[in-house]
């Protein structure tokens, strides 16, 4: 494929045209109300497949795509994120393999994809990120180095780019392109702009590599950076591949996520990156996604059907523009995700997230429900500790589960009525639960009442907030402070 050359030019803070203070118009853009196509991706793309996009490889044949799929913005189920809390990033995989039928069962419970004995094609096929516009890079950060995971072990970097008053936030970034590793690398007393850093060869510290004061400009159309590469060779197979250790672990994948930071009603906030495109081509992208999570062979969600009820949720490209939303009795907010906050000498172990349902798109499935009508959130519950929930239920049974989630089928001003489903991972056991709520100063309370597998017969707890304080038990209170281990 053709490639823009590298157009980088060093400039100091103070002459950096476009980073003073924000025109009027600047201020006045909402990305949450946006129609217009404001920035594209930071990747190419071709919008040719029904279910899935693909992304050009950086120097293989123009044919030798790489097949990309994607997650909703706000997402917090598998194989959409595997943050809990909600996830404020724009989530895409690209995989190598076109279908399933080109993922081989090597024996012994090994699956691979096969590369070459030296990975080069995995090398050669991988996409890079472009600037989609001009911009600056006002970052470049040294996250860390990793073993065993990713493609030759490169480490994790991350690049801010600054578009006025917009940004994005590359993440999982493997290697800089060569032209801007070239421009970093070169000796300042020579051509005035390099940094002498070798970041192919780079073992830290960690953080931001620009001194104070340092910005590169890069023209639209720029090679940025590749995003890293899931893969490891298959033991006993040359030249096979696959994603042990990750979501997908049967086959390689390129890892592409980024954060755009935009304007909205409660100021700069992570958005949805598709906010920033016009109406048609954010229509263009829900209904490759309605395709995606409908198809039973998608690489991406097709391996996740037994789970669909709870993905299957989050079907809109958007769930939120904002992290900040605060609709729902104050319970979605933040994306939907409340942690521990150990209150009353209790212990911080646990996770609470609420999450809308979304019925307005193509891929909405009212027979995933078993209260279709009813049926508002899902909620689910964590813990970062390793332990699982022992929950009695109404005949003296004790059913031990890792990763409750349930239908909310009833909202009070004060009270949800739950239906756990799948407890202890098996399909079809369920149990009903009434839970008390009050939010108060941006603290959630919650009084779990008794399980019950009879929708009569569940009985509602008392609940004061004077009274029922955290126990570890029954009463737990929760914040917005993100807890480790999640």
């Amino acid at each position: 494929m053709n490639r823009i050359a590298l157009t980088i030019l060093y400039l100091s803070v103070l002459a950096l045209v476009g980073c003073g203070k924000e025109s009027e118009n600047q201020s006045a853009f909402n990305a949450c109300s946006n129609t217009k196509d404001v920035l594209n991706l930071p990747f190419s793309y071709i919008l040719t497949e029904s279910d899935r996009i693909l992304t050009p490889s950086y120097d293989a044949d123009d044919n030798n795509n790489i097949y990309v799929h994607f997650a909703p913005f706000g997402a917090h189920f598998n194989p959409m994120t595997g943050h809990a809390y909600g996830n404020n990033k724009v989530d895409f995989v690209g995989f190598f393999s076109e279908n399933n039928l080109e993922i081989i069962d090597l024996g012994a419970g090994e699956f691979g994809w096969y590369a070459d004995a030296n990975a080069s094609e995995l090398f050669a096929r991988r996409p890079m990120y472009y600037a989609p516009a001009r911009t600056t890079i006002t970052s470049i950060s040294y996250v860390g180095s990793t073993s065993g995971l990713y493609l030759d072990d490169e480490p994790v970097w991350n690049m801010t780019l600054n578009f006025g008053n917009i940004e994005i936030k590359l993440d999982h970034v493997g290697k800089l392109s060569p032209a801007l590793h070239d421009f970093i690398m070169a000796d300042p007393d020579v051509d005035g702009h390099g940094l002498n850093i070798d970041t192919d060869t780079y073992t830290g510290p960690v953080g931001n590599i620009f001194p104070s004061g340092y910005l590169i400009t890069a023209a639209s159309g720029t090679e940025l950076a590749f995003p890293q590469v899931i893969a490891s060779a298959v033991v006993g197979h040359p030249g096979y591949y696959n994603g042990a250790g990750s979501t997908y672990p049967d086959r390689p994948h390129v890892q592409i996520e980024f954060f755009v930071s935009a304007p909205t009603a409660n100021g700069n906030n992570d958005v949805c990156g598709f906010e920033l495109m016009s109406t048609s081509l954010q229509n263009t992208f829900q209904n490759i996604l309605n395709n995606d999570l409908t198809n039973p062979d998608s690489q991406h969600y097709g391996t996740w059907q037994d789970s669909a009820w709870q993905w299957r949720a989050e079907s809109s490209i958007c769930l939120s523009c904002s992290t900040y939303s605060n609709d729902l009795n104050g319970l979605y907010k933040d994306l939907g995700g409340w942690f521990d906050r150990g209150d009353n000498s209790t212990i911080k172990d646990e996770l609470i997230a609420f999450v809308p349902v979304e019925q307005n798109t193509a891929s909405y499935d009212s027979t995933l429900y078993v209260h279709d009508v009813q049926t508002e959130w899902l909620m689910l519950r964590r813990r970062n500790d390793s332990q699982t929930w022992d929950w009695e239920m109404d005949d003296a049974s004790i059913v031990s589960t890792d990763y409750p989630a349930g239908e909310i089928i009833t909202v009070e001003d004060d009270a949800l009525l739950v239906l756990w489903r799948d407890l202890g991972q098996v399909a079809g056991d369920n149990s009903y639960q009434w839970v008390r709520y009050d939010v108060t100063n941006n603290l959630v309370t919650l009084k779990f009442g008794l399980f019950n597998s009879d929708i009569n017969n569940v009985l509602k707890p008392d609940f004061d907030i004077d009274v029922d304080l955290a126990n570890d038990d029954d009463v737990v209170t929760f914040g917005k402070t993100k807890l480790a281990g999640f």
